[in-house]
Order: structure tokens, then sequence, then C-alpha cells
């Protein structure tokens, strides 16, 4: 089951939205910064993207992918949601 997670983008997008959710129920910013920021610290680490895209070069797509996990590491650690 984690491996499904690790390796597929809806898994990853599920797994973020869940953490922002629970953002908003409890009303605790700090699990929308933990969300973005492992969320892009997973893209640096495994690179993925969504299927339909897979036609496409895979040395872009992965650099893509790595450019996104560090531009979402920077939105968790600069912005303040809980405050």
């Amino acid at each position: 089951m984690f491996e499904k997670i690790r390796t597929s983008f809806m898994g990853r997008i599920v797994v973020f939205l869940l953490l922002l959710v629970m953002g908003a129920i409890f009303k605790n910013g700090i699990f929308d910064n933990i969300a973005w920021v492992l969320y892009g610290l997973s893209l640096i680490v495994f690179p993925c993207w969504p299927k339909a895209w897979d036609h496409g070069d895979h040395k872009k797509l992965t650099l893509g992918s790595r450019i996104a996990g560090v531009l979402a590491v920077v939105i968790g650690l600069i912005t303040r949601f809980g405050v």
C-alpha cells in the first residue's frame, strides 16, 4: 500500500489533501505547512507525474517534478498558515 502512495501521483494528492483537511478541521495551520513540505519532498525524492503526461520526455518530466517539489517546500517553509 505504501508503495502505491509513494509511486502514484494520485496517492500523493490524496495524502496532501488529507493533511490540508486535518488543518482545516483542527484549525491548526501547522498541518498545512507539513502537507506542503512533505508533498514537496516526495516530489523531489521520488518524482512522478499524471499518467496523461507520460508520453513526454521523461528527463523533462523528472526535472519539472523536482522543480515543483522545491517550490512546494519553499511555500511550506515561508508561508505561515497557522498565524
